[in-house]
């Protein structure tokens, strides 16, 4: 399915709706938020779903023997999704706190000038630059031009930069909760999902290793 329009009916389109009724219900339970703080909030949980999703796809197919190619477009649709959502995440999450100051999302001043922030909120700052990071170039290599133009094991391994960006991300939420002196969701949300994906990857790793 390479056709834009077959892409956009049966992938897009379901995901955007999937994103808009999470971030209807997201609205009605942050009432009180204001834009910018709900955009940044809503894109992060959504995202970092989105991005679970997209990594276990292929683990699921060895263990349920479907076929499972080097690329799809199911699978490359799902993670520029998520993807565009981290992007949005994190250029929104940039004027949250410090609006007009950016930089002191990244340097605290001090009697000798700047130095770099290495507190609970600036290692989850630094963090989620990495993870951003990591995404932006993923999103500029998800095409078929780029698939085409490398050759299918470079491309792939370029492509599981997405495991890194996604325990950058985590690493990020963990930092942050932190210095939120918020840790439910830590132990509720965060390193559930971490275990999750890690055993999940293992199995695939295991079914992969016995096939050969």
């Amino acid at each position: 399915m390479n056709n834009l329009k077959e892409r956009f009916r049966n992938h897009y389109l379901p995901l955007l709706s999937i994103v808009m009724i999470a971030g209807l219900i997201f609205h009605y339970n942050w009432l009180h938020r204001d834009t910018i703080t709900f955009i940044t909030d809503s894109t992060g949980y959504i995202s970092l779903t989105v991005i679970t999703v997209s990594l276990l796809i292929g683990p699921i197919n060895l263990l349920f023997k479907r076929v499972n190619p080097i690329s799809t477009y199911f699978r490359r649709d799902i993670g520029i999704t998520g993807g565009v959502l981290a992007v949005i995440h994190s250029v929104a999450g940039l004027f949250v706190h410090f609006r007009g100051h950016n930089w002191q999302y990244f340097l605290i001043k001090t009697e000798a000038g700047y130095s770099i922030r290495l507190d609970n909120f600036g290692l989850a700052n630094y963090t989620g630059l990495i993870s951003g990071l990591i995404i932006v170039f993923l999103l500029m290599t998800s095409n078929d031009f780029s698939f085409r133009k490398l050759n299918s094991f470079v491309w792939k391994n370029i492509q599981r930069l997405t495991y890194l960006a996604f325990i950058f991300a985590i690493i990020h939420s963990v930092f942050y909760r932190i210095g939120q002196t918020n840790l439910d969701l830590i132990w509720y949300l965060y390193l559930p999902l971490l275990i999750f994906v890690l055993f999940v990857q293992i199995g695939g790793i295991r079914i992969r290793l016995k096939r050969n």
